[in-house]
């Protein structure tokens, strides 16, 4: 009898980044268990919007048998925002599972409190994507441990799209200053930017600044444009501040066009680790740059585990036969275990 399997993910409008393992994982499930025996579950709003009272506890109430998580989760916050959830699952005698995953930050007594956690439930499998992780819980969690990949590793197995006819570079960047970029042969220079350090050309090509965030307006920045528009009669504020008014700016809520435009790019500088994971498998150059707080956490450990250690320093491209004999390793690992629970 094959099993009915919940992956949960989402939340791609606040993060289109998350769109790219979700999709990944998604098809590395459907291909193991079955196409109709795998479903799309929503993340719970809490999970992010922690102030949001929209508390139907959709998760628990599903008749499946599996419940599989990934991304950057391994933190107390899981804790806060799945405890009921998983004691009601436990009821229930449901199991749960974990594929690619990892820590936002190496901390010993964090991975302990976590899996002591975890291991008041059915755990079939624990999978991460980079060896910090690996190497905080492979000796923690009453489950089958592998290192594996992000699940964002096998988009070029999942999805079809058209190229563009266009020629540029992305800028992919969370803070509204950019960094000074210059390039010279094979040879980048990274440098603070400024307000006033914007350019529409890298050398002779084209910039394509694509966002990875749904747009936002806060009051301040409201109350601050109606000052400024009454003292001044213009648009001061939005013409300066907002990334929506930069050249060649691209924002969407479904990843589809991300993915024609990554593909396309003749290379990619960004400080978020799926456009460049993204950029990689789908046989671009893309170069890390730690430029916003977040980019400097654990999170980009997993370029390590795909053999670039060089990102940082310059634009790098994928040995794909190495990723791809570890995408086969990982489909043997989870083959063996799910045809014991099948």
């Amino acid at each position: 009898m094959s099993k009915k399997v919940g992956y949960v993910g989402g939340f791609w409008a606040s993060n289109i980044g998350n769109s790219f393992y979700n999709i990944g994982a998604i098809h590395i499930l459907k291909k193991l268990y079955g196409e109709d025996n795998v479903f799309f579950i929503p993340d719970p709003p809490q999970h992010l919007w922690t102030w949001v009272r929209n508390d139907y506890n959709l998760i628990q109430n599903l008749d499946l048998d599996l419940f599989i998580f990934s991304g950057p989760c391994l933190d107390r916050g899981f804790i806060k925002t799945y405890k009921k959830t998983f004691d009601e699952l436990n009821k229930k005698n449901k199991s749960i599972a974990f594929i690619s995953v990892s820590v936002s930050k190496k901390d010993e007594n964090e991975a302990k409190i976590v899996s002591d956690f975890l291991n008041n439930y059915n755990i079939e499998y624990f999978m991460t994507r980079d060896e910090i992780s690996f190497n905080l819980y492979k000796n923690l969690i009453n489950a089958p441990v592998f290192n594996g990949l992000c699940t964002s590793m096998f988009l070029n197995d999942a999805v079809k799209f058209p190229m563009l006819l266009d020629s540029f570079i992305v800028y992919n960047f969370s803070a509204f200053i950019e960094p000074k970029i210059s390039l010279t042969g094979t040879k980048v220079k990274v440098s603070k930017g400024s307000v006033f350090s914007f350019k529409s050309f890298l050398n002779k090509s084209k910039i394509l600044r694509t966002n990875n965030e749904t747009f936002k307006s806060s009051k301040f920045s409201i109350y601050i444009n109606i000052i400024l528009n009454r003292l001044f009669k213009i648009d001061l504020y939005h013409s300066v501040f907002s990334p929506y008014v930069k050249n060649n700016t691209y924002y969407s809520d479904l990843p589809y066009g991300y993915f024609s435009i990554l593909k396309s790019a003749e290379l990619v500088f960004s400080d978020r680790v799926h456009t460049c994971a993204a950029t990689l498998i789908f046989g671009g150059k893309a170069m890390y740059v730690k430029h916003a707080s977040r980019s400097n956490d654990t999170r980009n450990s997993l370029f390590s585990r795909i053999g670039l250690p060089d990102i940082y320093t310059k634009p790098v491209s994928l040995n794909m036969n190495y990723i791809e004999n570890e995408k086969k390793e990982m489909l043997e690992f989870l083959k063996i275990i799910i045809d014991k629970s099948c």
